[in-house]
């Protein structure tokens, strides 16, 4: 499957957490189904490449509260134990939301793309905001 990291990540309240910190959330970032992930501190060892010690310390980390945390919900706690390998992710849906409304932005903005396309060429003159490329041979990718 796949995950989506954002770069806030990096900038956050994780920022100098460590490099097996960073490993564990982003296999749970990849790995997770529904805001839930099994984690096996032995399995994730081997996969990552770390000890047993490290990556138990790092899910201990990701279960702790964090109150610098943008997710005040659980006390900024990243992981919530459920069972003996289970785990729930409380700002799952947060995220998602994020990355529908990131793909919503990209739809609209290629629907936008092709109405301009289409109305150009109905009646072949430049749409109102393109005046100004036109004036200086600029394309509007070249100008942002």
């Amino acid at each position: 499957m796949y995950g989506k990291h954002f770069e806030s990540m990096y900038e956050g309240s994780m920022y100098g957490s460590g490099v097996a910190v960073f490993a564990v959330w982003g296999y749970v970032i990849s790995h997770a189904r529904k805001g839930k992930i099994e984690l096996n501190a032995k399995k994730l060892a081997d996969t990552l490449g770390g000890s047993v010690g490290e990556i138990d310390a790092a899910i201990e980390y990701l279960k702790g509260a964090d109150p610098n945390s943008r997710h005040k919900s659980h006390e900024g706690r990243r992981l919530i134990q459920e069972g003996q390998f289970q785990y729930w992710i409380p700002s799952w849906e947060d995220y998602q939301e994020i990355k529908n409304e990131e793909d919503r932005r990209e739809y609209n903005r290629i629907k936008q793309a092709e109405y301009r396309a289409r109305k150009k060429q109905v009646n072949g003159k430049p749409l109102a905001g393109e005046q100004a490329y036109l004036r200086t041979g600029e394309t509007p990718h070249e100008h942002q």
